[in-house]
């Protein structure tokens, strides 16, 4: 007994391709550091995540270790 498609999609074959999984979205992050009120704004960065991108600014923009944990982190939209 052979597999036979249904008139209605002749052109979808029996076997479907999967989805090769792939690596998380870089989304753009604002970074601003907070010491004072307001805020000051240092740049943006790409990064899949709010951590990733902290980790990434503290790179970028030579923050110290001593205030890396004063660093924000907002995705832009």
């Amino acid at each position: 007994m052979a597999f036979t498609m249904p008139a209605s999609h002749p052109y979808i074959s029996p076997m479907v391709a999967r989805k090769k999984p792939s690596k998380p979205a870089e989304h753009r992050w604002q970074i601003s550091l907070i010491k004072a009120t307001p805020a000051k704004y240092l740049g943006s960065v790409d990064a899949p995540d709010e951590a990733a991108a902290i980790e990434a600014a503290a790179r970028e923009f030579t923050i110290d270790d001593t205030l890396k944990n004063r660093l924000v982190a907002r995705r832009e939209s």
